[in-house]
């Protein structure tokens, strides 16, 4: 298990095109390129249950809120991290 240290840090692992997975408020997610885009796409996909959502580009995903706060603040508060 892992700690994403920096805004850096996470950006650089999304742009490379890991999967992370992660918990956050108690819930598990997988963030990961999204399986339908070309290769080298920024495309990504953030899914958690049955709950799946689909993004354009790398600030997108960065920009999405979970319980109001931008995934690019919310990185330090997530736990088992693994990628």
């Amino acid at each position: 298990m892992s700690k994403i240290k920096s805004l850096a840090q996470f950006r650089e692992l999304i742009e490379t095109g890991y999967e992370i997975e992660f918990t956050l408020n108690n819930r598990r997610w997988l963030l990961e390129p999204d399986p339908n885009a070309p290769d080298f796409s920024q495309r990504r996909e953030l899914g958690s249950g049955d709950y799946i959502k689909k993004f354009k580009n790398i600030n997108e995903v960065l920009n999405f809120k979970i319980d109001g706060k931008k995934l690019s603040e919310l990185y330090s508060n997530m736990t088992n991290v693994q990628w």
